[in-house]
C-alpha cells in the first residue's frame, strides 16, 4: 500500500511538471512561429533606452509599495527594509523555483528580521496574495464588461460578493470556519487550508481592509502604468488607452495559468494574442511581450539574488 501511495504521489508530481513546462513550451512555439529572429532583433534594438529604464523604475516603485503594504500589516509595524528586501527576494525565488516557493521565503525572511513567528508572517503573506487575486478579479470584471459580456460580468460579481460574504461569516463564527477546514482531513491539505483561512480572517479588521485595498490598488496602478509605458513610450504602438488596459488585464490573468516559474512563454503568448487582436503585427507584438516580461523578470531577479547572497548565511539557513 505505501508503494502504491508513493507511486501515485510521484505520478501526480511528474504530471504536474509535464503540464506546466509543456504549456510553456507550446506557448513559446506559438509566439515564435513565423517570426524571423533578425526582424525581432531589429525591433528590439530600435527601442529607446530612457523609456525602458522608466519601465524598470516603475516596477521597483510597485515593489516598494508592496514592501510598505507588508510593513503596516502587523502591529507594531514591521521594518520597511525587511519587508522590501523580502519582497525582492520572494519575487526572485518565484521567478526561478516552482510552486510559489518565494511566498514562503518572504514570510520566513520577514519573521527572522523582525522576531515575529512564521505563522503570523505567513498569514500576512496569504492575505497579501488574497487581495492581489481580488484585484485580478476586478480586472477580469472590467475586461468582460468592455468586451460586452455584461451577463457574465454580473455573474462574476455575484460569485465574488458571495466569497466575501462567506469570509465575513467565518470571521463572525470561528467554529464554522474550523468545521469547514476539518472537511479536508488531517494531512497537508488541511494544514494549508487552515493556515490560509486563519491568515485571511485574522487580517479582516476594518482598518487593515482599508489599508490593503488602497495599497493593492496603488500597486496595480503601477503595473498598469508599466504596461502603458511599454506599449506607447517603448514600442511606440500608440494604442488607445482602453486597448492598452485590456492587454494589461489579459497579461495579469495569463499569469494565473499553470506554467514554468516566471510564466515564461505563457506571458508572451497572452500578450501577443491580445495585441494581435488590436491589429499589431506578430513581430511587433512578440518584441513588446519579450521586453515587458524581461523588464519584470531580470531586474528583480538580479536584485533579489544579490540581496539573498549578501545576507548573512546563518540568518537564512532554513532556506537551503
Amino acid at each position: 500500500m505505501p508503494r502504491t501511495v508513493d507511486f501515485m504521489v510521484s505520478y501526480r508530481r511528474i504530471l504536474g511538471i509535464v503540464l506546466k513546462y509543456g504549456t510553456s513550451i507550446l506557448c513559446l512555439f506559438y509566439v515564435f512561429r513565423g517570426v524571423p529572429f533578425a526582424d525581432l532583433g531589429a525591433i528590439l534594438l530600435r527601442y529607446p533606452v530612457l523609456p525602458m529604464l522608466e519601465v524598470v523604475a516603475v516596477s521597483f516603485g510597485a515593489y516598494a509599495v508592496m514592501g510598505l503594504r507588508l510593513s503596516f500589516m502587523a502591529d507594531p509595524p514591521l521594518s520597511f527594509r525587511s519587508t522590501f528586501c523580502a519582497t525582492l527576494v520572494g519575487l526572485a525565488v518565484n521567478n526561478v523555483l516552482p510552486a510559489k516557493a518565494g511566498e514562503v521565503v518572504k514570510a520566513v525572511w520577514m519573521g527572522r528580521e523582525n522576531g515575529v513567528s512564521s505563522r503570523k508572517t505567513l498569514g500576512i503573506v496569504f492575505m497579501e496574495r488574497f487581495f492581489d487575486v481580488n484585484v485580478l478579479a476586478l480586472l477580469s470584471l472590467w475586461f468582460l464588461w468592455t468586451m460586452g459580456k455584461h451577463r457574465a460580468t454580473w455573474l462574476f460579481v455575484a460569485c465574488l460578493a458571495g466569497g466575501w460574504c462567506v469570509l465575513f461569516f467565518f470571521r463572525a463564527y470561528p467554529a464554522r470556519a474550523k468545521a469547514f477546514t476539518d472537511l479536508f482531513g488531517s494531512g497537508g491539505v488541511h494544514r494549508f487550508v487552515s493556515q490560509t483561512l486563519s491568515g485571511v480572517l485574522e487580517n479582516m479588521s476594518p482598518r487593515r481592509l482599508i489599508w490593503l485595498s488602497s495599497t493593492s490598488l496603488t500597486i496595480w496602478c503601477f503595473y498598469s502604468l508599466q504596461m502603458i509605458l511599454s506599449v506607447n513610450a517603448v514600442a511606440g504602438l500608440a494604442l488607445p488607452w482602453r486597448a492598452t488596459l485590456s492587454v494589461f488585464a489579459v497579461s495579469g490573468l495569463g499569469m494565473l495559468l499553470p506554467s514554468s516559474p516566471g510564466a515564461i512563454g505563457v506571458y508572451e503568448a497572452v500578450i501577443v494574442a491580445a495585441l494581435e487582436h488590436y491589429g499589431v503585427g506578430p513581430d511587433e507584438a512578440l518584441a513588446l511581450a519579450l521586453f515587458s516580461h524581461m523588464a519584470q523578470f531580470l531586474p528583480v531577479t538580479l536584485a533579489g539574488g544579490i540581496i539573498f547572497a549578501a545576507f548573512p548565511r546563518e540568518r537564512y539557513a532554513d532556506f537551503t
